[in-house]
């Protein structure tokens, strides 16, 4: 397939090949997302069955969910400023090839340790798929697209929680978790290689000379300067504490609902299963309401914020002996949006890039996030076995709190 070159910034986006052909890529974009999302949603879903195996406390449960996300603090970092010199198609390959050595690695280790290893391993390659496809999707699609593309694109990752959700379970009953492990190595390469196919993975084509002229000077790809862009502050804040929410339900819901309700593995994996398939629509619909809503992207976000809030307290105080319709209606509620962020998120983001250098921007903004999704689990679990999960339920809400209260101060003195 013979590779094309995005219009980037400076195109008329006037109707022509690239109309259609950038559906292509967002399907592709879409399928490698969704694939390389079932490695990092799979501790989630066979973390019981791995705490059975391996005698593992809470602790060491977010130790591992830890680890598979401590690597792209830095990696992402790099595979921007990659991203901004070289073709996605090259870079989300590289990575992807990673993820799966990882993870059949992974498979085959039998300490905390050498399992803690392969999955920095894992997380390593997984620094390139989500700012690889995230540019992707930015230089092909023009702004009155971008929200609604950009959220179809990000709502690969709950799918792949979706599928992790539906095909581990029983793949594991049978199987083993280990095995499940290498099913989700199969499942990495297959999306990447679609993704080459539709992409290329060749050096990009150079920039036009309005493109060259507007591009920002390098030094701008330095984080410290990235992370002083104006606006940027409330866009890191809202980042942080809700993907902090997300990687806490997607780590300890089964375990939450087992003891809270006395439900089975099973059976928690199947509330997983509807927070995820929620919060793949809650991407696309919050995604397509901030490209027609005239308060845009940030306001989107802090409407997420506010949602995710009254669920995630919700999910705290309701009863066990209250029908479980309402257990389901409070968990598809927090997925849809305690999940469906992203896409406006990463769209605010990558708008408030400078021109040329947008890999680098969505690199510096997840991986501070990156923080967050490492901290989160291990803190919440330590927490969870020394207090149960009042204490840090309590405090995941104070947090998403605190960002409400700032961003309606924000929007007070912006109208005064």
């Amino acid at each position: 397939m013979t590779h094309r070159s995005p219009p980037g910034h400076g195109h008329s986006w006037r109707e022509g090949p690239s109309s259609t052909y950038r559906w292509s890529v967002l399907a592709a974009a879409l399928f490698a997302q969704t694939t390389a999302a079932v490695a990092t949603q799979g501790i989630g879903v066979l973390g019981g069955l791995m705490q059975a195996d391996m005698a593992l406390t809470g602790a060491q449960l977010g130790l591992l969910a830890g680890a598979l996300n401590a690597v792209p603090i830095v990696g992402l970092v790099v595979a921007g400023r990659w991203l901004d010199f070289s073709g996605e198609g090259r870079v989300v390959a590289s990575g992807a090839t990673l993820m799966a050595l990882g993870m059949m690695l992974a498979a085959h280790a039998t300490t905390l340790a050498g399992l803690a290893g392969w999955l920095l391993l894992v997380g390593t390659g997984y620094s390139t798929v989500q700012p690889g496809g995230s540019r992707a999707i930015l230089r092909w699609f023009p702004p009155r697209e971008r929200g609604l593309a950009m959220g179809l694109r990000q709502a690969g990752l709950p799918l792949g929680g979706v599928l992790a959700a539906a095909l581990f379970p029983a793949f594991a009953q049978i199987y083993g978790w280990r095995m499940a492990w290498v099913l989700g190595a199969v499942l990495t390469l297959l999306g990447a290689s679609a993704f080459c196919l539709v992409q290329g993975v060749g050096r990009q084509r150079p920039l036009s000379a309005p493109q060259a002229r507007a591009r920002a000077p390098a030094e701008a790809l330095r984080p410290r300067v990235l992370l002083h862009l104006p606006r940027l502050r409330l866009a890191l804040a809202a980042g942080a504490v809700l993907v902090g929410l997300q990687t806490i339900a997607l780590t300890f819901l089964v375990l939450y609902l087992q003891q809270r309700y006395w439900l089975s593995v099973a059976s928690g994996a199947v509330y997983l299963l509807a927070m995820q398939l929620s919060g793949a629509l809650g991407r696309v619909l919050l995604a397509l309401l901030s490209d027609r809503w005239r308060g845009g992207r940030r306001f989107v976000v802090g409407l997420a914020v506010v949602g995710a809030l009254l669920g995630w307290i919700a999910l705290g105080v309701y009863p066990r002996a209250w029908p479980p319709a309402g257990l389901w209606f409070v968990t598809i509620w927090l997925g849809f949006f305690g999940f469906g962020w992203y896409g406006p998120w990463v769209t605010w983001i990558a708008e408030l890039a400078p021109a040329g250098r947008e890999g680098s921007l969505l690199g510096v903004t997840m991986a501070s996030n990156q923080i967050a999704i490492v901290a989160a689990p291990c803190v919440f679990g330590v927490l969870v076995d020394s207090y149960g999960y009042l204490v840090p339920g309590t405090a995941v809400a104070a947090l998403l709190l605190v960002y409400v209260v700032w961003e309606a101060g924000a929007v007070a003195r912006q109208d005064a």
